[in-house]
């Protein structure tokens, strides 16, 4: 077994890929990589998608050279491919990037009014509370429009993520049942994790999903789990060390998440 240096900063527990972990506790987000890590290209997978399992039963995150996007619902990994098509991942498969937890809601509310992808975000602030915290989401609905991307697969040498959303294929959908997942961290972790809402979608038929971009629902039924934790994996790869993890782009990541539109 690998020896691994752990440091408690705060809430969150830094350990490497290998070590002896304590993730998959109650209120524990399990987190593989770094968004910055995957933003700079390492998109080898290092953590396989049944080790990611034992840690989550909900989560988002990518699939091995981002071949797509990931969907972790009740214990089953969805991958939303570029060209639209929904799979399930072997657990042989293996994760660059993903954030999970094991989803068990301590509130519930419903939003019965006609909401878009910025109304939610206001409504979830006001309902949360402890906005310092990370929370996790499953989010049911009935939804009039939903737009969502994928990303394909990339060969090395991998380019950085900014380019490959250049040609992201994008899917719209209309009156359609689905799910959101997702997850609000705080602005802190920035540098380990996407601060503020992250979600992907995925269709009650689970048929179609990805990357969520904007939406308008009829109804919603929120449930959400604040955590008390972060538990880190961080890559053991050479790719990994030598990558520069200083840079921070405010602009381009909000082109990757969508928040802004791509130039």
């Amino acid at each position: 077994m690998k020896r691994c240096r752990a440091f408690l900063l705060g809430v969150v527990a830094i350990c490497a890929t290998g070590c002896a972990r304590t993730g998959g506790d109650r209120d524990v987000i399990y987190h593989v990589s770094t968004i910055h890590a995957l933003i700079e290209g390492i998109f080898k997978g290092e953590v396989t998608f049944g080790e990611l399992k034992r840690h989550g039963t909900i989560g988002l995150g990518a699939i091995d050279e981002v071949d797509g996007e990931l969907v972790l619902l009740d214990g089953t990994c969805y991958q939303v491919r570029a060209d639209g098509k929904v799979l399930r991942v072997k657990d042989t498969q293996q994760t660059p990037y993903a954030i999970v937890t094991k989803f068990a809601p301590d509130r519930v509310f419903d939003v019965n009014d006609e909401t878009d992808f910025d109304q939610l975000r206001k409504t979830l602030d006001q309902q949360l509370g402890n906005l310092n915290l990370p929370y996790a989401f499953r989010i049911e609905g009935s939804f009039s429009y939903v737009k969502t991307r994928s990303v394909p697969r990339q060969s090395p040498p991998y380019p950085r993520l900014i380019e490959v959303i250049k040609n992201q294929p994008e899917f719209e959908m209309k009156d359609v049942d689905g799910v959101i997942v997702g997850f609000r961290l705080p602005p802190y972790l920035d540098g380990l994790a996407v601060p503020g809402y992250h979600f992907h979608f995925l269709t009650s038929d689970r048929k179609a999903g990805g990357h969520l971009l904007a939406f308008r629902a009829r109804r919603l039924h929120v449930a959400s789990d604040r955590s008390a934790a972060v538990h880190v994996v961080l890559p053991q790869s050479e790719e990994f060390s030598r990558v520069d993890l200083t840079k921070r782009n405010q602009e381009e990541l909000d082109r990757i998440m969508g928040r802004t539109r791509a130039k």
